[in-house]
Formats: C-alpha cells, sequence, structure tokens
C-alpha cells in the first residue's frame, strides 16, 4: 500500500502549475448520496464504519517553483498523516480532519455528482469526454489526458486512458479519471482527487 502511495506521490508532482484547463473542479461540487466527501474522522466512522486497512505516509512541501508561479504558501515542512482505506472509498486523515480521496467505480454502484454532471459504473470515456467538452471543461489542445497508458493505483499494470481536469483546492494538482483500455471494455475505473491544501485540510 505505501508503494501504491509513491506512485500517487509521483503522478501528482509532474502536475506542478496545471492550471491550463478551462474548467475547474472544487471538492465543494462533489457530492455522492449518503457517502462523506470531507469532515471530522469521527463522522467518517459513524457513517462508513472502521476502515478495512490503514496505513501512514506524509506529504510533502510543494516545490518552490510551484509556489512562486501559483502564489500559494503551502506548510512549512512534511505534513503526517493517515489513509483509511474501505472496499470503493479512501480518504486521507489529518488530525481530526478527512477527505475523500479515491474513488473505485467498479466497486460501487452509487452516483458521483460533479457540478451537474453524474458519473456512474457504466459511463465509457466516450460520453465522459463528450459531457465535459459540452460543458467547457475540456478543449484537445489545452488539456492533458493519457497521462499514463498503465494503471498506477493498484499497480496493476493493465492498460488505462487517464484524463485530468484542475482542481480549486491544489494549486498544482488536477483530478485523474482513469479508464479500462480493453478493446470490450472502455468504462470508468476510478477517479482520484488531490488533497485539499487550500481551504482545506492540510493545514
Amino acid at each position: 500500500m505505501k508503494r501504491v502511495f509513491l506512485l500517487f506521490a509521483t503522478l501528482i508532482s509532474t502536475f506542478c502549475n496545471a492550471q491550463n484547463n478551462v474548467g475547474v473542479i472544487s471538492m465543494t461540487d462533489i457530492t455522492i448520496p449518503g457517502v462523506l466527501i470531507i469532515g471530522s474522522y469521527n463522522q467518517l466512522i459513524e457513517s462508513e464504519g472502521k476502515p478495512s486497512s490503514r496505513f501512514n505516509s506524509t506529504i510533502n512541501p510543494v516545490n518552490k517553483r510551484c509556489i512562486k508561479e501559483c502564489g500559494y504558501v503551502p506548510p512549512s515542512k512534511v505534513v503526517q498523516c493517515e489513509h483509511l482505506v474501505y472496499e470503493a472509498f479512501e480518504y486521507v486523515r489529518i488530525g481530526d480532519s478527512v477527505q475523500l480521496i479515491f474513488i473505485d467505480l467498479t466497486k460501487t454502484k452509487l452516483p458521483i455528482h460533479i457540478k451537474d454532471l453524474v458519473i456512474d459504473r457504466t459511463i465509457s470515456q466516450k460520453n465522459f469526454l463528450y459531457e465535459i467538452k459540452k460543458r467547457g471543461w475540456w478543449t484537445d489542445d489545452a488539456n492533458d489526458y493519457k497521462i499514463g497508458r498503465i494503471e498506477s493505483h493498484y499497480g496493476t499494470y493493465s492498460n488505462v486512458n487517464n484524463y485530468i481536469l484542475d482542481f480549486n483546492e491544489n494549486p498544482y494538482s488536477s483530478v485523474i479519471f482513469t479508464f479500462h483500455n480493453k478493446p470490450f471494455n472502455k468504462k470508468i475505473w476510478w477517479i482520484e482527487f488531490p488533497i485539499m491544501r487550500i481551504g482545506g485540510i492540510v493545514h
């Protein structure tokens, strides 16, 4: 699990100054019926129960180049955090605060609402791209996609396509939407959210 987090951290570090995208996703835009998005640790335990596994990690300060470009003041030192893993969801905990950072859509039938866009386990990358283009969140010239063709979160080395959209509360990173890239399966697999730094759980 720690190795997976290192992959996650490495991937995030490549998105410094990712503010070239047309649309911006905020964590406050996201709702899932009956699922805690941001809150306290006690709220999480009350709503989801105890996690199936957990592990400790750290959040590094932001690269100085990113600070200058984004006008953001990061934590002065490494921040300790804990990852709380459930069947379809993963949270990060810092102190008493928790935030949803990962959703495996193959393991939940719940719809994910992002602004007025509803995503569930049946959406294909073709329909997803159509929907975000229709909303003006994506242009082929300005946005990045297919960051990696190899699945990184679970370390399965499966072929995938990754699409990224700008994240409001983290000035140097993006939300990652990962789709299967198989001949008969182009549906969404998982979504990964950066940890909120601005107005969020990193203090």
